[in-house]
């Protein structure tokens, strides 16, 4: 009975298969029952054939290898000796293998590539959401400071204006702000500041320098000024300006 049960059940669907089983449980036949329990149970988890369409007709264990390798690297920071030597096993069997190789990495500079520009994609949705909401910020703040009004009330939400936590650095007039919160990015070689450590004579650097001390390429040094002005001592040319801003509840 198991012969024929076998020899039946590749060209039977599980629907068929089920149907018989059913009629043999009514028919309180065990033997037969429990060989159709087997023959559907193969049947149901038999493995579908891989597709040979796919994708570079990548190799199986070559894909095990190197998500094994990326396992190991993210979980112990480092591939074990033992994996290395598989992927160089199977690297060594090269005859037959070549193409199968060169598709997985096709397939991951692809993988690579579409996520690069999904990323790129959404990085720019995401500046351009950002851009948006910083406007309608800036435009709502704008209309609740010409009108006095400090909250706006919805039905389900409200938009509050309060002051900031810390205060904001105004530069009023740049010019007035003392030299020593002035400061200049300079980029020298190691043969400029060699020179500059090692000799402080009349010098073709020297006479750069003094050049760079007239440019208007100065920048203030905010946090030097704002460390200053928080600790209470005044900065001609500037001062410190508590400033709202939005949370929405």
């Amino acid at each position: 009975m198991a012969t024929a049960l076998a020899a039946a059940a590749p060209q039977e669907t599980p629907v068929g298969l089920a149907e018989r089983l059913l009629a043999a449980l009514r028919e309180s036949s065990e033997d037969r029952a429990a060989d159709l329990v087997e023959a559907l149970r193969s049947r149901l988890t038999k493995r579908q054939p891989r597709d040979p369409r796919s994708l570079f007709d990548l190799d199986d264990r070559l894909i095990d290898l190197m998500d094994r390798a990326e396992e190991a690297q993210e979980t112990t920071g480092a591939v074990p000796e033992e994996l290395i030597h598989e992927i160089n096993d199977y690297i060594e069997a090269w005859r037959g293998k070549v193409d199968r190789i060169a598709g997985y990495w096709r397939w991951q500079e692809s993988i690579a590539a579409i996520c690069g520009k999904e990323a790129e994609r959404l990085a720019a949705r995401k500046k351009a959401a950002e851009g948006r909401v910083a406007r309608l910020r800036n435009m709502l703040l704008a209309f609740m400071v010409s009108r006095g009004v400090k909250k706006l009330e919805g039905e389900k939400s409200s938009i509050g204006m309060q002051a900031n936590s810390m205060a904001s650095l105004m530069i009023d007039d740049e010019s007035q702000i003392s030299d020593c919160f002035l400061e200049l990015r300079l980029k020298l070689n190691k043969s400029e500041l060699l020179e500059i450590v090692g000799r402080l004579g009349d010098n073709p650097l020297q006479s750069r320098l003094r050049h760079l001390l007239l440019s208007r390429d100065w920048e203030v040094d905010r946090p030097a000024v704002l460390n200053e002005l928080a600790d209470g001592r005044p900065v001609p040319g500037a001062k410190l300006a508590r400033g709202n801003h939005l949370r929405v509840r």
